[in-house]
């Protein structure tokens, strides 16, 4: 009766974790919940071909996936975390209405012989979520007690077994319909054979890459006539839907100074009680456990464990001391260092100044020249970076990188922070972002014991009203008045959406529905309510109507002439890469450093079509020639969309028949089940662009 009582107790945890893995497992990850929940009122938040979304479904779904949310993590989900669960409970739900429409209309049916069966005859094969529950503490499937429960009659069991049966039932749906999907779904022989080559061809080879952002544009000349011949040819790439083009203003709800001075004053409010703390009394850890996004650890930690800002503090306090409050990008925090010792790994403290090579990695590598000779006369690193640095992540603290560690950085700048004396300014230093000039602060080998108490700065109820309402009185306004003007009176920028179609990406907020509703459904003039977004409340206005069809060739001419720019710079490069091909003796690709010294052999060790090198991703124009090649042979240019390649295949395994042969039933049920995922998303994608479904979340503030 033991574990007959246990079963007991955990009856309510059971039936909510079936509810939960049926909604997470359902097979390809469907996610839909045919359990119900359909008490209560009922509210036309939505409809999917005329069959309706209740708001109070709705609701408990995104409380539901807050609450675990907040569970997973120990804080609240921010804004922008809430709007993407909205929109992917919201995908559930039309998902699930269109495959219960769908089983309805093909027949789809489950007898109840089928779950007796399954359940009486069949245990073992029962989904995981149900037949954990009677896994005995040896790991194996108690027949006896699985049986003893399928006897009892007590309300709590008959309960328990009432709702197996619903999930049972679903699944089986679920798996009929999938073979009705994906049924003619097959692995050609072919399909296998390249998928065993992609993974297990591992290739080393050297290569040469010329560049096609290395051509500066105003060397190549394009004519009027060459623009409108390639618009002619590709005019089906610019076909597009109707579509709208819009104007909007927003109005920020991001955190306020007093906003961030609240933050504050919590934290110092905090020192005392971190002062107080013992890291051997786990009853002293709450002050930080309680107050902090961030929970104490007893043990030491490595520098780059703690943020770039805190690593600082760390690296110059004294054992016990406390910081002033931190600022940092992420949130605000103070910090107590409770231990400090010598470490194993080496950290360095550097600064840098980036160039991005553009266009003309020679003009890139002048200006770098000119910005270190600038420090070399005496010039403040820190106000060139400000002002000259191409790296948007540093130059507005000066350059500062904090500190870090091998392998956070690409090879060739580790080499040269590691390195360089302390004190001393480096560069310029070539790697795949540009140039760099680097100074090095200091090396140290440290690991840290400390309490941190971290807060993001979040915007208070009352930031967020004042928002609102700024846009709400805005709207107002600019609906008796004009748009634009309005917005100029009270120094609100406008911003631009040149076009907005069913399912577009829109810059800045993604595939928004009730942005793109409201584009589409309204006519021109019309001006939005506010919408809310993740960063502000905006308001949009419709500044013209754009019918299904071609665009012009006006509308479009920019885009088609960085088609042709890139289709004339690889001409270009075509013929220099034919050139140097000629030049290679003796079958050595690094006998082109002889002609030319400014030429970089580049080298790919141990890849894979599968595992590809990390400069040259996974290219099908460079792989389908590569992967070919023989040891020691020299490839032609070889063209791709960013430049021409010249390969030395250093070495190249084999295919081996005898390991195909033993890997491809594992490999065809890897790529039946991966094809038959793809096959049931496109269909459910086409029965997504075929429905008629009424999105009306924006009406009800959901």
């Amino acid at each position: 009766m033991g574990l007959m009582n246990k079963l007991r107790d955990k009856t309510h945890i059971i039936l909510i974790v079936l509810v939960i893995a049926f909604l997470g497992t359902i097979v390809f990850e469907w996610g839909m919940d045919y359990l119900g929940m359909r008490g209560g009122q009922t509210m036309e938040l939505g409809m999917v071909n005329g069959q309706e979304i209740s708001a109070k479904e709705y609701d408990d779904q995104v409380q539901f996936y807050i609450e675990q949310q907040r569970k997973q993590t120990g804080e609240d989900p921010d804004d922008n975390m809430i709007q993407m669960l909205k929109n992917q409970i919201w995908d559930q739900f039309v998902s699930q209405k269109l495959i219960e429409q769908e089983i309805k209309k093909i027949g789809i049916q489950v007898t109840n012989q089928e779950i007796i069966n399954w359940v009486y005859n069949s245990p073992q094969t029962l989904p995981d979520e149900i037949k954990k529950n009677f896994i005995d503490s040896t790991g194996q499937f108690n027949m006896g007690f699985y049986q003893q429960v399928l006897a009892t009659k007590t309300p709590e069991i008959q309960q328990f077994w009432a709702n197996v049966e619903q999930y049972l039932k679903q699944r089986l749906l679920m798996q009929k319909l999938e073979s009705v999907i994906t049924g003619t779904v097959r692995v050609t022989e072919g399909e296998l054979l390249q998928k065993y080559k992609d993974d297990n061809i591992v290739a080393s080879f050297n290569f040469v890459f010329l560049d096609a952002s290395s051509i500066p544009d105003n060397q190549v000349q394009i004519s009027e006539e060459e623009l409108k011949a390639y618009y002619d040819k590709h005019k089906e790439d610019y076909k597009r839907e109707k579509s709208a083009k819009l104007k909007y203003v927003i109005f920020s709800d991001a955190a306020t100074i007093d906003d961030s001075l609240t933050t504050e004053k919590q934290l110092r409010a905090l020192v005392k009680d971190l002062k107080r703390l013992d890291p051997n009394d786990s009853t002293t850890f709450a002050v930080v456990n309680d107050n902090s996004s961030v929970k104490f650890v007893n043990k030491f930690s490595k520098p780059n464990e703690f943020s770039t800002e805190v690593t600082n503090f760390l690296f110059t306090a004294k054992k016990d001391s406390i910081s002033d409050v931190i600022k940092a990008s992420d949130g605000y925090s103070i910090v107590r260092l409770v231990d400090s010792k010598e470490g194993s790994d080496v950290f360095v403290k550097a600064s840098h100044i980036l160039v991005n090579f553009g266009t003309d990695t020679v003009a890139a590598k002048s200006k770098a020249d000119q910005i270190l000779a600038r420090i070399n006369k005496g010039e403040d690193f820190s106000k060139l970076a400000g002002d000259l640095s191409d790296d948007p992540g540093t130059k507005v603290k000066g350059g500062d990188l904090g500190w870090f560690t091998k392998g956070a950085m690409v090879k060739e700048f580790e080499e040269a922070a590691m390195n360089a004396p302390l004190g001393s300014v480096v560069g310029p230093i070539k790697s795949q972002f540009g140039y760099h000039i680097i100074k090095v602060f200091d090396r140290q080998k440290k690991e840290f014991k400390a309490a941190v108490i971290k807060k993001a700065v979040k915007p208070s109820t009352r930031s967020k009203d004042i928002a609102r309402k700024k846009a709400e009185d805005f709207t107002f306004i600019a609906r008796k008045g004009n748009f634009e003007e309005e917005a100029k009176k009270i120094n609100m920028p406008v911003l631009d959406i040149p076009v907005v179609s069913k399912g577009s990406f829109i810059p800045g907020i993604g595939n928004n529905s009730t942005v793109i509703k409201f584009a589409l459904d309204e006519g021109k003039g019309a001006i939005s309510d506010p919408i809310k977004l993740q960063n502000g409340y905006a308001v949009y206005y419709i500044v013209e109507k754009l019918p299904e069809g071609y665009m012009g060739f006006e509308e479009v001419k920019a885009l088609v002439n960085s088609k042709v720019l890139l289709e004339k710079k690889l001409d270009m490069l075509k013929i220099q890469a034919q050139d140097l091909k000629t030049k290679i003796s003796g079958n050595d690709l690094n006998s082109l450093k002889a002609v030319n010294s400014s030429i970089t052999i580049q080298s790919a060790d141990s890849v894979s079509v599968s595992k590809p090198n990390g400069m040259i991703g996974n290219d099908f124009d460079f792989n389908s020639i590569v992967y070919k090649m023989t040891g020691g042979q020299i490839s032609e240019p070889i063209r791709t969309q960013k430049g021409y390649y010249l390969v030395q295949m250093r070495s190249i395994t084999s295919f081996d028949q005898a390991k195909f042969a033993q890997e491809s039933d594992k490999l065809r049920t890897e790529l039946l089940a991966q094809k038959k995922q793809s096959a049931f998303q496109d269909w459910l994608a086409d029965l997504k662009e075929k429905a008629v479904i009424v999105d009306n979340r924006d009406k009800f503030g959901r």
